[in-house]
């Protein structure tokens, strides 16, 4: 059997935002870094539990 990528949930503090991303994909956070830089918001990670 293949080996599950780890998943993250990263929600911010300051608004709904909220999005879920596997540690093996491509760059997975530019996304996350450029809402924080764009709002200046506060983002929160939770390990999503297999």
């Amino acid at each position: 059997m293949g080996e599950e990528e780890t998943r993250m949930r990263v929600s911010c503090r300051d608004c709904p935002f909220e999005k879920v991303v596997s540690v093996g994909d491509e760059r997975p956070a530019d996304v996350l870094i450029d809402h924080g830089q764009r709002t200046g918001h506060t983002l929160s990670i939770e390990r999503i539990e297999k």
